[in-house]
C-alpha cells in the first residue's frame, strides 16, 4: 500500500508510528490549506467513514447554507467531537465511553483532536482491510 499526501509518501513497509505521523501531518497541512477545518473534514469523513460518522449542519429549511455545525465521529471506546461555536471557534472534545455510557468528557486542541483522530483511524486501519480502505479514500479522496 502506497499513499502520498503531498510531499509526504506513506507504504505498507514504514513503522504505524511514523504513518500516523504522516496521517497527522496530512490532516494539519489540509486544515491549514482548507477553506473551513469543519467543512472538509466533514466531507471527508461521511465519504471514508459513513458508519462511524454523524455530521450536524445548521440553518432551516428554507436557508442556502447548511454549514456544519458538528461533527461525532464513533470509535468503541472514545468518541471524538469537533463543534463550531455560535461566535464561529471550534470547540474539540474526547469523550469515554463505557459499555455505551459517557464517563468523561475532554475538551482539548483541534490540534491535539486531530492527531488522536489519526491515532485512532491508523489503529482501525490495522484491523481491517475495509477500513484501510476508507483510510486511502480518507487522505486521497475520490
Amino acid at each position: 500500500m502506497v499513499v502520498e499526501l503531498g510531499k509526504f509518501c506513506m507504504t505498507g513497509d514504514l513503522d504505524p508510528a511514523l504513518q500516523v505521523d504522516v496521517l497527522a501531518a496530512a490532516l494539519h497541512l489540509d486544515h491549514q490549506e482548507a477553506k473551513d477545518l469543519l467543512e472538509f473534514l466533514a466531507q471527508k469523513l461521511e465519504q471514508s467513514l459513513p458508519q462511524a460518522t454523524t455530521v450536524t449542519r445548521s440553518g432551516g429549511l428554507f436557508t442556502k447554507n447548511h454549514p456544519v455545525k458538528e461533527i461525532l465521529v464513533r470509535f468503541d471506546d472514545y468518541h471524538y467531537q469537533l463543534t463550531r461555536e455560535k461566535h464561529g471557534a471550534l470547540t474539540a472534545r474526547v469523550l469515554k465511553l463505557v459499555r455505551g455510557v459517557v464517563l468523561k468528557t475532554t475538551e482539548i486542541s483541534v490540534d491535539q483532536w486531530t492527531a488522536e483522530l489519526a491515532q485512532q483511524l491508523a489503529q482501525l486501519a490495522e484491523r481491517s482491510a475495509q477500513t484501510r480502505q476508507a483510510l486511502n479514500k480518507f487522505v486521497l479522496g475520490d
